[in-house]
């Protein structure tokens, strides 16, 4: 193919990458160090993906499996800040080994993430090594993951980075494979897709690229190929554990997918077709991306622009097919289309890469590299939210063993997490109020709440039965239902001695600015304490004892 570097050049490593490498995980480093990881978590779901991995740390430690499903509930009564049937897999088990080696905290789970953005970075430079060659692929590599959309969310514990480690190795041996013809680097490339949807299931749009390149590359004859019906069955086999599981469990995904009342751009709206593209200048900045349309336009003017037919059609067909993916999806979030930025940051390179001479070339796209980078990790402000680890180690550090503890406020799962990796909480049993007040399917803006009509002294009756000692409370927290009103109202009688306020800080939004934690002064319980908890995002119940040992 034309354009490629010699097999032989492909398959050593000289001086030269090794030095290209070291700078890439130098690069990781400072994005590393840049982090939150003091129990700051920002983004909702952040500390729930680090408690995924939790749990998998301690179901490998306790081997429950005598008794799975009880053990399960019984830990979701404990932390119900797990998403294990919402969420794939392969991120969270690579997590709760990190865990094994490096303790449960905030720092492991941002490493283990990090550990996938260096992954990711490696994968740019051998994918478009072959491409343009070494200096070129680092610059590459360095510009990919320094623009402000992969910066971002290289430095929360989220899926994004991890997912395109696995997609970008996956090209890099597809590729091989059109070269080569040697089966075991298309299976790789199969078992490499199938590992990016078992870590976020949004990449599957990449599955049309592959295989519209590979006709485009062998026509009819593609169906004589043996190993493309060996890679085919491979695939299929492989996502049906995933596709169950999402029928069984996933509604919500499948929601988020189809669309209802809450769908804010509708498909037919020009609105709608142009939010992908609209997300592009915050993602990649606008000067990456008008070099990328200037590649584009000059590719279609100059057959001298071209990388070679292949290549530059699964670029294309990547790009595509994800744009209208992404648009025809009813939940539209901009770390979702991160995964077309490859290809715009390549794009971007190449047109300095043909504009330029030669031998100058590949300096310039350093030299784009290198300032992007730079501006990201100066400039480009990282969010964080502080207070609940705050708060977790002063409710820890005055709860004794097998306590429950009630907590009502938007950042249950920073609360949840900074308890589970807090060493003094001895067994801490965390009920979210919600749970008790409200039916919540997963996502109040987009689907709503409803109130269960709990009563003060239905409320109060709660906290007896269950041995409610410490409550931590967030005082706006969707203040505007009768529940919540409720909830304060009862905290500010008698019965509850206000222990310590603690301030909010960072990117939070308006209404957050405190959290209050107060003592249960009443009688403890007297019986049993079973607790029945709706997860109507899941279509299950789960039922158990709270505040014994887990």
């Amino acid at each position: 193919m034309a354009g490629r570097e010699p097999a032989a050049t492909r398959s050593s490593l000289t001086w030269q990458d090794i030095v290209c490498l070291a700078l890439l995980a130098l690069a990781v480093a400072l994005l590393f160090r840049t982090s939150p990881t003091a129990g700051d978590f920002w983004w909702s779901d952040a500390p729930r993906h680090a408690m995924d991995g939790v749990f998998y740390h301690d179901l490998a430690h306790d081997l429950p499996f005598a008794n799975l499903k009880r053990w399960a509930m019984d830990y979701y009564l404990h932390y119900p800040a797990i998403v294990v049937l919402f969420y794939p897999p392969v991120f969270a088990l690579v997590e709760a080994i990190f865990y094994a080696i490096f303790g449960v905290s905030h720092v492991t789970a941002q490493l283990t993430v990090s550990f996938f953005f260096l992954i990711t970075a490696y994968g740019a430079y051998f994918l478009t090594r072959q491409w343009v060659g070494k200096v070129a692929a680092f610059a590459t590599a360095l510009l990919f993951i320094g623009t402000p959309g992969m910066a971002l969310w290289g430095r929360q514990v989220m899926l994004e980075i991890p997912t395109y480690a696995s997609l970008i190795w996956s090209c890099y041996f597809f590729f091989r494979y059109l070269d080569s013809r040697r089966p075991r680097h298309l299976y790789l490339t199969i078992a490499l897709v199938l590992s990016a949807l078992y870590t976020k299931q949004t990449v599957v749009f990449t599955v049309a690229a592959y295989c519209l390149t590979l006709y485009l590359v062998d026509g009819n004859s593609l169906f004589r190929r043996r190993e493309f019906w060996w890679a085919a069955g491979f695939f299929v086999v492989g996502a049906i554990p995933l596709a169950v599981v999402t029928l069984l469990w996933g509604r919500l995904n499948l929601q988020t997918v189809a669309g209802g009342g809450w769908v804010q751009y509708s498909r037919l709206s020009l609105t709608g077709w142009l939010y992908v593209a609209r997300q592009w200048p915050y993602q990649v900045g606008w000067p990456v991306l008008i070099l990328a349309m200037a590649y584009c336009a000059g590719a279609i003017v100059w057959r001298k622009w071209r990388l070679s037919s292949p290549i530059l059609f699964f670029l294309t067909a990547w790009l595509l097919t994800g744009y209208v993916f992404f648009s025809l999806i009813a939940l539209k979030l901009q770390r979702h289309t991160l995964f077309l930025m490859f290809t715009i940051v390549f794009f971007a390179v190449l047109a300095i890469m043909r504009a330029l001479p030669a031998t100058v070339a590949p300096y310039g796209v350093v030299i784009l590299a290198a300032f992007v980078f730079s501006h990201t990790l100066l400039v480009e402000h990282v969010p964080w939210v502080s207070g609940y680890r705050t708060a977790a180690q002063y409710v820890c550090s005055i709860a004794p063993p097998d306590s429950v503890i009630v907590f009502s406020g938007l950042r249950d799962g920073s609360f949840i997490f900074n308890v589970k990796s807090t060493p003094q909480c001895k067994n801490a049993t965390i009920i979210r109020a919600d749970k008790l007040l409200l039916s919540v399917p997963e996502d109040r803006r987009l689907f709503g709440v409803t109130e269960l009509g709990v009563s003060e002294s239905d409320f109060k009756d709660m906290l007896r039965r269950y041995d409610v000692r410490f409550v931590v409370l967030e005082p706006n927290f969707w203040n505007d239902l009768r529940s919540m009103q409720m909830l304060v109202r009862v905290l500010h009688e008698s019965q509850f001695k206000l222990l310590r306020t603690i301030p909010v800080g960072g990117d939070h939004e308006p209404t957050e600015s405190h959290l209050e934690i107060y003592q249960n002064l009443g009688p403890a319980a007297t019986g049993d304490n079973v607790l029945r908890v709706e997860l109507p995002a899941f279509g299950i119940t789960v039922e158990g004892k709270v505040g014994e040992s887990k």
